[in-house]
């Protein structure tokens, strides 16, 4: 039994090692870890459901295309798309090209060796039998000429999410450049004619293609937070509505120049607070009056409906 300073030390460190059987402690063992698996998908945004969907009813039809740029049945599914960095889906012996896709990033087509031997072999009227060498030059450029114009049904049912087409780079079978960030995969099973299936990956860059996650609300403050800051001093500044003057105009100012102002300025005043960076506006006012003083009337907050019978002033 172990034994040890319940205010802490090592005492404390053994005792969460302990549980109290019967009135005394007793060694149960090191809790089990939970390990995080980088290898793991990331998870999709609820937004991107009608992508998955669109994506996976387009496989079949890029099948028939494949069929009908080889001659013969090559059914296509999708049985997944993931988000995965990626590193993850590519594999040390493949053959790449990158993807103009019509997003500020390009995409990737990535298809394993044998899988692109296996595809020239089909091209070239044969059954699909791989080999496991690296893919010929005339390969590699096969591969590309007949399996591009197939993928056409995934970029069209992509266009509601920025993808306008799919064009092809150099292709490579040199080792990818590190990094490259996260990438939506969508991966392809093809049915070859000797009953063997093989896949090849379409990745999109996934920060251009998934529907963005709506900005969090802001924090209400609680009332111990209000009690704190509530007397703290802040400054405001009121701003009148821009005015749009010549370069020649600002060059040639002087003392005594008189600018002038859109007729509606006085009654479009904006509140801002200085902050570190850039000011922020916060409220919607008018130039007034207080008795013989100068005053400023709030219409409402910035980004609430003004109500111009508010009757205060600061």
């Amino acid at each position: 039994m172990i034994t040890g300073d319940p205010t802490g030390g090592y005492g404390g460190m053994a005792r969460s090692d302990h549980a109290l059987v019967g009135g005394s402690r007793r060694w149960t063992g090191v809790p089990p870890a939970q390990l995080f698996d980088f290898r793991d998908p990331l998870p999709m945004p609820a937004g991107a459901a009608r992508l998955v969907a669109a994506v996976t009813d387009a496989a079949p039809r890029v099948g028939l295309l494949l069929g009908l740029a080889c001659g013969r049945n090559v059914p296509v599914s999708c049985p997944g798309v993931r988000r995965v960095a990626l590193v993850e889906v590519a594999s040390p012996a493949a053959v790449w090209s990158p993807l103009s896709c019509g997003l500020p990033d390009p995409g990737l087509l990535l298809v394993p060796a044998d899988v692109a031997v296996a595809l020239a072999d089909l091209y070239l009227g044969g059954m699909g039998e791989g080999e496991a060498r690296p893919c010929t030059p005339l390969e590699q450029q096969l591969l590309i000429r007949h399996t591009l114009p197939a993928l056409r049904p995934l970029a069209e049912a992509l266009a509601d999410h920025g993808v306008t087409g799919l064009t092809a780079g150099p292709i490579s079978d040199d080792p990818l450049p590190v990094g490259g960030g996260e990438v939506v995969a969508i991966p392809l099973d093809l049915e070859l004619p000797l009953g063997m299936v093989v896949r090849l990956t379409v990745c999109l860059p996934a920060k251009s293609l998934l529907p963005s996650v709506a900005d969090a609300a802001p924090p209400i403050p609680t009332h111990a937070a209000e009690a704190v800051l509530g007397d703290v001093p802040i400054e405001i500044s009121f701003r009148l509505a821009a005015t749009i003057v010549t370069a020649e105009d600002v060059e040639d100012l002087a003392p005594g120049d008189i600018i002038r102002l859109d007729p509606e300025a006085p009654s479009q005043l904006v509140g801002v607070l200085a902050g570190d960076g850039d000011d922020l506006p916060t409220l919607a006012a008018a130039l007034g009056r207080r008795g013989r003083r100068r005053a400023v009337v709030v219409h409402a907050p910035v980004g609430a409906p003004q109500s111009h019978g508010h009757d205060g002033g600061l």
